[in-house]
């Protein structure tokens, strides 16, 4: 295809369009040819221009412009050519070329318009060439300046040059490494180097080490150029060993380019100011620590300048308050010396001792007044001149101090002289001669003081004869113990001897060598007479106490003994067969009334037990249950009785089985469910228990009685537990000993509680007490077998022989006729002696043996038995008409086997044989009473039908428990009012005569 370009075949020369005409031809061929010349010599200029205005803009356009006029150079050129070779072709190509750089061509110049638009107008460049000339006029000015500049920088540098060596402050040169690169001679003299010397160090081998890090900081900022300089405090080491403190000014010197050259330093010697420096911080530390009070006063003008935080808060200022104020606004006033005198006194002393101390009366912000105790001294100051340090402290304590002091003494010295204490001292050793003696000696033993202090054995001749050894050999005591006290007699100037108390109390010293020994003495001879006659009074107070024990003794043996007989009597003779219902009744009565006075003989014993402090508990396993169902069982009758209910709530989780002290716990609970029902007419009596376990082995057991009676008044509860002592509402019943409650509360005491009690006039009372328990983690179960009675014993047993020895006929018989008839062979003795003498022939299984008897007691009769070698064999059971369970002990130890308490009751006394002898019974069972379906409820109106005598008698027959007179009463009660005279029965059989009295209160006009 390209040689295509070149081919003429086919096709006829240009020239031939001319016909060869020589003009013609020759016009085209010169105008052709001179186009060309022109085109291809524009595009030579505008390479040349540009190449020499690189800053010309738009340099792509003049070349592509340069191109497309080559280009039609070119085309003019094949038209010559063309005359004579038609190579159209690539005449044709050519055209096709010239016209894609004039397109591209004509592209570019649309796309540079807004940029050739942009450039600056003739108008414009005028102005820019103005500018260039006035900038080249600027420039020539700027070069005469920087030669003149020169001129004076070579005069600088030389008089740079001049201050540089004969500065008075070291100055230096420093390479960028840190070496020395020249130095002028106040630096030599500074750091005592020569310059050759420095000039061979660099600055790092001369500074501190604890300073260095901070240098070397400040000169890699300076490099950094993020300082231009900087000033620092630090340390060179001077040739002969020393630091110098110096005062460096640092700088970096740069080329024109801003390429550091070297760092320029300025160094003064500040060792002097940095000394002074520091004592002044260290004064200011002291004085800003200082314990007391600091104050500087300008001597000029007498005014403040600095204070320290504990004078600023010892006047109530606050820090710096007190700057530039006058010292006069720190001081009181005083009428009598006035400040400028007292300012005159101070400098006075000042000038002549170099310093005053002196009290000052000064006055805090708030207007209070204290004291201060100042010290004033005087100094020059660099800044302020001659000022006072005044030193102050707060003595306002000490003051009072002092002034309390003064008044102890003067006290000290009232009872040193006025006191019937005598207060002296004497050396601790050799004959102890006394050092000093208060003047109330005189007073006390009627000798002056002196003659003590002037004769050393004046004490020893004066003490009685009979405590001299003892006082004597008393005196080493002090010297183990450091105290002793004893008690002598001294004899006074009257000649009387005194009983005296003296101390002794041994000083030492701080290595604990004995030093002096203080005392005091004390005429004690009232106390001793008072202790004599308290020794007498407490051995007649023994005396009686054990009078009054020995009287409960016999009182308890004398009143149980005749019980004992009576309610054995009425038991067995209940059994008799032939008694009529009647009689069976009286005999029932009988037997209630011995129990109740029984009842009351314990009572009063229980409490004397408890106030001689012998009562102890005796704790044992027991069902608790059983135990609140029998209390239950024994009062529903007597709650009933009176119209009341009575209601045992129990805890679902009680214990059935606890461990504590089981006839205390029931002596309490009956004594307030008794009190309850007793001072309660209308309601309800309750008893609430509550089980609190905190283990598997103990609880806390919660009694609360309530009851809806009378109430007791707030003023009385105080009392409440005090013997014999009742509640208003207990003395308008006349009935009870005043005891209960006292001996309840003692009870539950002993278990470790105390009853509480909670009561509303008129609404009720709740008494509430806790027990700490144990839970038995076994527990022997009884089962409860039906009431019998003994009627004999089984057949195939041997014969037991059973003596009963017992100095009261009745209570004998009793015995033996209990004994008798179930068939044991008996016998009987009267009193020891003879107990011994059937003892020793007959040789009895078992002995009953009473206690208390003439001729020989059972105590002593036991003790001869078994002293005998067959006295083992025999079981011997101790009769006492004691209450007391602790005489078990003084039993046991005489031998008995066991222990039974008078009244007996007959199963307890066939219990111990079949426990001791093996022996088998033969029972009958006892029938229970029928139980009554209905309970008679008395009110006033049912007895209101009797006469107003009849009322008054049967009241005063209540008031006085005389059962014979109301029985006798009753029987006047008209045959038409049964009712009234069963209910009336049953409460005189029951002890309720308050019930009776209440009842009839309502209906007298004069109640007693």
């Amino acid at each position: 295809m390209i040689t295509q370009f070149f081919e003429t075949g086919g096709f006829i020369p240009h020239g031939h369009c001319y016909l060869w005409q020589t003009n013609l031809v020759g016009l085209h061929i010169l105008s052709d040819g001179l186009i060309a010349l022109a085109y291809y010599s524009i595009p030579i200029m505008l390479i040349y221009f540009v190449r020499q205005r690189q800053d010309t803009p738009f340099q792509k356009v003049f070349f592509l412009f340069g191109a497309f006029i080559i280009a039609c150079g070119t085309t003019h050129i094949m038209e010559i050519w063309t005359l004579w070779f038609p190579t159209y072709w690539l005449s044709g190509g050519i055209k096709a070329i010239t016209a894609l750089i004039s397109i591209y061509t004509a592209t570019e110049l649309v796309l540079l318009i807004p940029s050739a638009l942009a450039l600056p107008s003739p108008a414009q460049l005028i102005v820019a060439n103005q500018a260039l000339e006035k900038e080249i006029n600027d420039r020539k000015r700027a070069e005469n300046e920087r030669k003149q500049i020169e001129v004076a920088l070579r005069n600088s540098e030389e008089q740079f040059r001049n201050a540089f060596e004969n500065a008075s402050i070291g100055m230096a040169i420093v390479s960028l490494d840190g070496h020395w690169v020249k130095v002028n001679p106040a630096l030599c003299q500074i750091i005592g180097y020569s310059s050759e010397e420095l000039l061979a160090l660099n600055f790092q081998d001369l500074t501190h080490p604890d300073d260095l890090d901070l240098d070397l900081s400040y000169v890699h900022q300076l490099l950094a150029g993020t300082i231009s300089t900087y000033q620092l405090e630090k340390r060179y080491f001077h040739k002969q060993g020393h630091m110098v403190w110096i005062l460096l000014d640092g700088s970096l010197v740069q080329d024109e380019q801003g390429n550091p050259l070297h760092f320029i330093a300025q160094i003064q010697e500040i060792t002097a100011r940095k000394e002074a420096q520091k004592t002044l911080e260290l004064q200011s530390v002291i004085m800003h620590n200082m314990a007391g009070g600091v104050c500087l006063i300008k001597a000029s003008d007498l005014r403040i300048v600095y204070t320290n935080p504990k004078f600023d808060a010892m006047f109530g200022y606050t820090d710096g308050e007190l700057a530039g104020q006058p010292v006069g606004v720190l001081n009181y006033v005083d009428t009598e010396v006035t400040p400028d005198a007292s300012f005159l006194d101070i400098v006075t002393q000042i000038n002549q001792n170099g310093e005053a101390e002196y009290e000052v009366y000064n006055k805090k912000k708030d207007g209070r007044l204290f004291w201060c105790r100042v010290h004033t001294s005087r100094f020059e100051h660099p800044e302020y001149g001659t000022v006072y340090v005044a030193v102050q402290e707060d003595v306002t304590e000490l003051k009072q101090a002092e002034q309390a002091l003064l008044a102890t003494t003067n006290r000290l010295n009232f009872l040193l002289n006025y006191s019937p204490v005598v207060i002296f001292s004497c050396k601790p050793d050799g004959d102890y001669r006394g050092t000093f003696i208060s003047e109330n000696v005189k007073d006390v033993l009627g000798y002056e003081s002196i003659t003590f202090l002037g004769d050393d054995e004046f004490w020893v001749h004066n003490l009685h004869p009979d405590d001299v050894e003892q006082v004597l050999n008393g005196l080493a005591n002090p010297f183990v113990n450091d105290f002793y006290f004893h008690e002598y007699r001294l004899r006074r100037s009257d000649g009387v001897y005194r009983w005296i108390l003296g101390q002794l109390r041994l000083i030492r010293d701080h290595a604990g060598r004995p030093v002096e020994m203080l005392g005091y003495l004390i005429d004690i001879n009232d106390r001793k007479q008072a202790e004599l006659e308290l020794q007498q009074a407490k051995e007649a107070a023994e005396t009686a106490n054990r009078a009054k024990s020995m009287f409960l003794s016999n009182m308890s043996h004398e009143l149980r003994t005749p019980l004992n007989a009576i309610l054995g009597f009425t038991q067995l003779m209940s059994y008799d067969p032939v008694l009529t219902p009647e009689l069976q009744k009286d005999l029932a009565i009988v037997n209630r009334s011995g129990e109740h006075l029984l009842e009351l003989i314990n009572d009063i014993l229980y409490l004397s037990k408890i106030e001689s402090g012998q009562m102890t508990l005796y704790l044992s396993d027991f069902d608790l249950k059983k135990l609140l169902r029998s209390i239950e069982q024994m009062l529903q009758f007597k709650a009933k009785s009176k119209g009341l209910k009575l209601i045992v709530d129990r805890d679902p989780n009680l214990p059935q089985f606890v461990h504590t002290d089981e006839k205390k716990l029931y002596q309490v609970l009956v004594n307030l469910l008794g009190n309850g029902i007793k001072f309660t007419n209308q309601g309800s009596v309750t008893l609430r228990v509550r089980s609190e376990q905190s283990d598997q082995t103990s609880c806390r057991l919660c009694f609360e009685v309530e009851d809806t009676g009378v109430g007791i008044d707030p003023t009385e509860v105080d009392s409440l537990f005090k013997a014999f002592v009742q509640a208003e509402a207990g003395n308008k019943l006349n009935q009870g000993t005043g005891l209960g409650l006292a001996i309840s509360q003692r009870f539950v005491q002993l278990m470790g509680s105390q009853i509480q009690v909670q009561s509303t006039l008129n609404r009720g009372s709740i008494f509430y007490f806790e027990l700490g328990v144990k839970l038995p983690q076994a527990v022997c179960l009884a089962s409860e077998l039906p009431k019998q009675r003994v009627i004999g014993i089984a057949a195939g047993q041997p014969t037991y022989r059973i003596l009963v020895v017992e100095d009261l006929e009745e209570n004998r018989r009793l015995l033996v006729k209990l004994l008798t008839s179930v068939g044991f062979e008996v016998r009987e003795a009267t009193q020891g002696v003879e107990a011994l003498e059937i003892w020793e022939s007959w040789f009895p299984d078992v002995i009953w043996m009473d206690l208390r008897m003439p001729i020989m007691d059972g105590y002593t009769a036991t003790k001869r038995i078994r002293e005998h070698p067959k006295g083992q064999e025999t079981v011997i059971i101790a009769l006492t008409a004691s209450v007391f369970e602790e005489d078990r002990e003084k039993v046991f130890m005489a031998g008995c086997d066991e222990f039974m308490s008078k009244p007996f009751q007959e199963r307890l006394v066939f219990d111990k044989l079949a426990q001791y002898l093996g022996v088998q019974y033969i029972y009958t069972v006892v029938r229970k009473e029928p139980q009554k379906l209905g309970v008679y409820t008395l009110s006033p109106e049912d007895i209101a039908v009797m006469s107003s005598e009849w009322l008054e008698e049967m009241y005063q027959a209540a008031y006085y428990l005389d059962t014979e007179a109301m029985n006798e009463l009753i029987k006047e009660i008209p045959a038409s009012k049964p009712t009234l005279s069963s209910a009336l029965i049953d409460a005189v059989n029951n002890f309720n005569s308050d019930q009776i009295m209440e009842l009839i209160r309502p209906l007298l006009s004069n109640p007693v």
